[in-house]
């Protein structure tokens, strides 16, 4: 199967029993990303429900309902709007690609106009010599100012390659909660590693028609939308990805989202932070409980298929591993145990990885989906 690679990885190596065949989308850098739980969660996803519907409440990267996108119709989500912008992009879009030839004609014209007119000057305002050069800000700006006037689902596709590059041309340690101090700026071309990226990117088709939403994700289950209400209720698998740290990840990709909206935003803090960033109460101790009490209270009560939980078992996780089975035991009538998978998240920036074990519990309230709860649970006991 195609690999749409736009930044570097290992794959995950785990039991035979998952299947390793599906498109893996690789975009930014992300903190807690999960294409190494790829195998198990589209091997869950097709003994449960192939050919029907996923609802994918917290997108984060898309890189899951990408590679579920040629068996099921896909429902995306996520409060983030850079990452609306890489689901319009991959899972949305049908199969509409773009390679370097076409991006230079797109583009290039307008880079230069924007050189010589300065009207896009955002990163050259905010953040010159801070997490970019004020060169490579001159280039992000004229990029985006070029993007701005194309089409979609082009337009998405430019501002995720975009994404991509300033992830591997700034100066941080791998996200954007700080930049590097007392170091030289990054000398790295940002048009340069753009232009490189549009190299034949080509982008899997759809086997049904998606649709990826900018929500906060309680928008689909407080029965105000019957729109979102249908989609709930209809969708045969919800897949939950909630934060389970205390890093607020609108901290960490707070220049993706400046990015995307290019709305000139009031910055706070030595690193330049929107001041209306989005926080979740899944990175607030004293909060993520009960916000994943109701997540799946609600789910629950709405939806009468599987709901498929993903969480981390580890030091940095805000909800123990035994209260987070109970919550599901809780709210479910059938579910299976914790199936684990070990795997090591990369400790971005310094070289080295932590060894972490995710889990994944599958659920539901129908006695007529009993049987495939306990089929799992019976296929996955050499990995617990």
């Amino acid at each position: 199967m195609e690999t749409i690679k736009l930044n570097s990885g290992s794959e995950f190596k785990t039991n035979p029993w998952f299947v390793n065949e599906y498109p893996i989308l690789r975009t930014i850098k992300y903190s807690g990303n999960k294409i190494r739980l790829l195998p198990a969660i589209v091997s869950i996803a097709k003994l449960t429900v192939d050919g029907g519907s996923v609802l994918d409440l917290m997108a984060g990267t898309h890189c899951v309902g990408y590679a579920l996108k040629n068996h099921f119709r896909i429902y995306a989500n996520d409060i983030q709007r850079y990452s609306y912008v890489i689901g319009k992009a991959f899972v949305e879009n049908g199969g509409y690609s773009v390679n370097g030839d076409l991006a230079k004609r797109e583009l290039l014209d307008s880079i230069k106009k924007n050189r010589i007119s300065g009207e896009f000057n955002l990163f050259q305002k905010l953040y010159s010599d801070t997490y970019f050069s004020a060169v490579q800000c001159m280039e992000i700006d004229d990029i985006r100012a070029a993007i701005e006037k194309v089409p979609s689902p082009r337009k998405e596709l430019y501002l995720t390659i975009l994404m991509s590059s300033m992830c591997y041309a700034s100066n941080t340690t791998g996200h954007f909660a700080e930049f590097l101090h007392n170091q030289q700026s990054s000398a790295r071309s940002v048009q340069e590693l753009f232009f490189r990226k549009c190299e034949n990117l080509s982008v899997e088709p759809n086997k049904y028609s998606n649709a990826v939403f900018n929500l906060d994700y309680t928008s689909f289950l407080s029965g105000e939308e019957h729109e979102l209400s249908e989609i709930v209720e209809k969708c045969d698998l919800i897949y939950l990805d909630p934060p389970y740290s205390s890093a607020q990840y609108s901290r960490f990709y707070h220049i993706l989202e400046t990015l995307v909206r290019y709305d000139y935003p009031l910055v706070e803090h030595n690193g330049r932070y929107r001041k209306d960033r989005y926080f979740s109460n899944f990175c607030r101790k004293s909060k993520a409980k009960s916000e994943l009490e109701f997540l799946l209270g609600r789910c629950s009560s709405v939806t009468s298929g599987f709901v498929l939980l993903s969480y981390v078992d580890s030091s940095s996780s805000l909800i123990p591993k035994n209260d987070v089975v109970d919550i599901v035991k809780n709210h479910f009538e059938f579910s299976t145990e914790p199936i684990i998978c070990k795997i090591s998240h990369s400790k971005l920036g310094n070289g080295t990885a932590k060894k972490v074990e995710e889990y994944l519990i599958l659920a539901t309230n129908s006695k007529a989906r009993e049987r495939i709860v306990r089929k799992l649970d019976s296929c996955c006991l050499g990995l617990r």
